[in-house]
């Protein structure tokens, strides 16, 4: 039996955490959620296979989140969604390697997510 892949989903919106939450399991994936960067840094970011964090948090914005984590864990693949996309935000997300546009449509996640970790 292989190992589930382990993926952080950081969002300050309950429902967005919520549906997104279904449908990465439905994916297969092991999924643990948290409503801000903070709470999230809290843990060792080392024990994720995947990040999808939102871009616009209070707190620590998803880009901070990002860039700080670049620096400790360059390999991390991360995903950021946004409601807000601008060419800033994709400017500012070098490091990430994907951002994706809220809604997002499942078949955009599943695309993301197998870029980053293979067939699902």
């Amino acid at each position: 039996m292989t190992q589930r892949r382990a993926i952080a989903l950081i969002d300050d919106d309950a429902l967005v955490r919520s549906s997104m939450t279904s449908l990465l399991r439905s994916f297969g994936l092991s999924v643990r959620a948290f409503d801000s960067a903070i709470a999230f840094l809290e843990l060792d970011p080392s024990q994720w296979d995947c990040l999808i964090s939102d871009v616009h948090m209070p707190q620590m914005s998803g880009l901070d989140l990002a860039r700080r984590l670049f620096e400790s864990h360059p390999s991390l693949p991360i995903i950021l969604i946004t409601a807000f996309p601008d060419a800033g935000v994709h400017e500012q997300a070098g490091v990430t390697r994907r951002v994706l546009e809220k809604p997002c449509a499942p078949e955009a996640i599943q695309e993301a997510l197998e870029t980053f970790l293979g067939p699902l």
